[in-house]
């Protein structure tokens, strides 16, 4: 072979690998996520855990509130009349399961096509306290201190607590009819996949994230890391429990994975998230479910991270996807030999 000819194959061999790695070093910083830069103003949150503590009582001075009762109706009212007591435009999203009338109840500050977050808990207790140990006791209802009032307590206390400018990002939604699961052939989470269902397209599309709060007034709280829930909005929400000292309480260890009311929302295509206490308190589905097992300081906790959350993302923008890192890599992975193969081209004819 003419000598001219080798230095000219060595010469392509040689840019052809020089813009391999080149290429290869596009995809290694095209995988690398970038941190966010913390923010040059933090916010102070003012959630305050004894007004949230508050509103958990009153729900549980209702009396048990499963689905299509007199005391869920009484607790619905309680609900909205303290939503517009702090100006929030409440709309009661009524359907029938089961030949129950059940209601949720959307609590929006402006128009809910606005709101990017979606905060979710459910309102009613379970009808019967099949979990509890002693037998005499498992067709008694079940008060739902924490199993019910935690979430919306937190929720209540959010509408005041929540920058003004900033109240129009998130809507709260209170779930109806989550906690009837197996019982006279009740399927769970029946509220929330109600609601989701009534979304449309754009919609869907509109929402960033949707975190759900059940079951976090226990006064040893433990908030492990839900299995199913979207783990780039999940790291968002840990990071920000590990800058205000609730790393104690926002655990670094799995929890499993829970059938609750955000799993609607994530085979929407919504990121979501649950924050749950795992294993369940002793208590769970008992009649000992009762205020005296919780506290303000837990509820606070709580609050105080989602408040944070809901004003950082004013400002950040931050999108939420399972495998965003992945589908990048994976995109760049797929066009890189085309880029290559172009490059060879490209000097062979030099």
């Amino acid at each position: 072979m003419p000598e001219k000819v080798l230095r000219e194959l060595f010469f392509t061999e040689c840019m052809v690998v020089k813009h391999m790695r080149v290429a290869v070093l596009c995809l290694f910083l095209l995988s690398v996520p970038f941190p966010l830069l913390p923010s040059q103003n933090p916010h102070s949150p003012i959630f305050n855990g004894s007004n949230a503590y508050e509103h958990l009582t009153a729900q549980t001075d209702f009396g048990p509130r499963p689905p299509g009762s007199d005391n869920l109706s009484l607790c619905r009212q309680y609900i909205v009349d303290t939503l517009e007591t702090y100006n929030w435009t409440v709309t009661l999203q009524n359907f029938t399961y089961k030949d129950v009338d059940c209601v949720n109840i959307i609590g929006t500050w402006a128009s809910e096509e606005s709101s990017q977050y979606v905060f979710g808990a459910h309102y009613d207790t379970r009808p019967f306290a099949d979990n509890d140990p002693d037998v005499n006791n498992r067709n008694e209802p079940v008060l739902g201190a924490n199993d019910g009032a935690s979430g919306v307590g937190v929720l209540l206390e959010l509408a005041i607590a929540l920058p003004i400018d900033i109240r129009s990002s998130v809507e709260l939604v209170f779930f109806d009819a989550e906690d009837s699961g197996n019982i006279d052939g009740w399927d769970w989470i029946v509220g929330s996949t109600y609601y989701v269902d009534q979304l449309t397209p754009t919609r869907i599309d509109s929402i960033n994230g949707m975190i759900l709060v059940d079951m976090v007034g226990d006064a040893n709280l433990r908030l492990p890391r839900e299995g199913s829930s979207t783990q780039s909005l999940q790291d968002a929400v840990w990071d920000i429990a590990t800058d205000l000292s609730h790393g104690d309480i926002f655990l670094e260890e799995s929890g499993g994975s829970i059938i609750d009311d955000h799993r609607p929302f994530l085979l929407a295509g919504i990121p979501a998230l649950d924050l749950i206490h795992t294993p369940f308190p002793w208590y769970w589905h008992t009649v000992e479910d009762t205020p005296d097992k919780c506290s303000a300081e837990s509820l606070e906790v709580v609050g105080e991270v989602l408040e944070v959350f809901i004003v950082n993302q004013s400002t950040d923008f931050s999108t939420f996807t399972e495998n965003g890192t992945f589908d990048v890599f994976l995109v760049a992975l797929l066009v890189s030999p085309i880029v290559i193969v172009g490059i060879f081209i490209l000097y062979r004819r030099k």
